[in-house]
């Protein structure tokens, strides 16, 4: 009787313990400041990624050169 009751105990308690950690991180991952977090690091990868397309895309020589004064 001892040997099915333990198993089911623990079961039951690892079935708990883990749904409140499960809760307490999806109310973390989506509480309003994490968001917002990731909000603005999705914005600057965006930014990041058009800054480097556009300067993968323009040609060396519509560059502006630089003018050698030998003084």
């Amino acid at each position: 009787m001892l040997e099915t009751l333990i198993p089911l105990v623990v079961n039951k308690s690892v079935e708990v313990v883990v749904g409140i950690l499960l809760e307490k991180f999806c109310k973390w991952v989506l509480s309003e400041a994490h968001i917002r977090s990731a909000n603005n690091f999705l914005k600057m990868q965006i930014l990041v990624l058009y800054i480097d397309w556009v300067l993968q895309k323009t040609p060396l020589k519509s560059l502006p050169e630089e003018s050698e004064e030998n003084d």
